[in-house]
């Protein structure tokens, strides 16, 4: 028993040491994980803006593209009024089968323009979208760098503890005795 007290004594300042830099390298290691973390999560974020984006473009060309079908089903319909009518031997140029057809031509004109509005706002969804993306990425990139920061300040914090603690414990020869 007599030995081990002696021989722990002067030991203890490098086991401290080892133990402060041993907790440095860790919270440097954290800070380094998380910022790995931080730069996925960035990737990923510019990954679906991208997507987002796309996704926009594609509303707009398939709205595009239904608005025209739209137009050609109506020009169709308008087609066989006319037709049928005259087949009744109904003049279609003028009163009832005239308003008939125009009544057609503006219900069809009206459903195109819903399909180009429908179209746009599900562009401007998915736009919104990648901006809130793109905002998303921009913060975990500047995460990344105060991660590293904040491990290291977190890491000077527990060192500075640790080595006021071996102070007041009487470590390095300084005895410092609180009245």
């Amino acid at each position: 028993m007599g030995f081990a007290a002696p021989v722990m004594a002067a030991a203890a300042p490098y086991m401290a040491g080892a133990s402060i830099v041993t907790g440095v390298a860790g919270t440097v290691m954290q800070g380094e994980a998380a910022a790995q973390s931080a730069d996925y999560m960035a990737q990923v974020a510019r990954n679906n803006q991208l997507i987002a984006q796309q996704n926009a473009n594609m509303a707009l060309e398939q709205g595009t593209i239904k608005e025209e079908a739209q137009r050609e089903q109506t020009g169709a319909q308008i087609g066989r009024i006319r037709s049928a009518y005259g087949a009744m031997g109904v003049e279609p140029n003028s009163g009832s089968a005239l308003d008939v057809r125009s009544s057609a031509a503006e219900m069809g004109e009206l459903n195109a323009q819903t399909i180009r509005y429908n179209a746009g706002v599900q562009a401007w969804n998915d736009k919104n979208q990648a901006n809130s993306y793109g905002a998303q990425s921009q913060l975990y990139q500047s995460q990344e760098g105060w991660d590293v920061a904040g491990s290291i300040l977190g890491g000077a914090s527990t060192v500075s503890n640790k080595w006021m603690n071996w102070q007041l414990m009487g470590g390095g020869g300084n005895v410092m005795r609180l009245s």
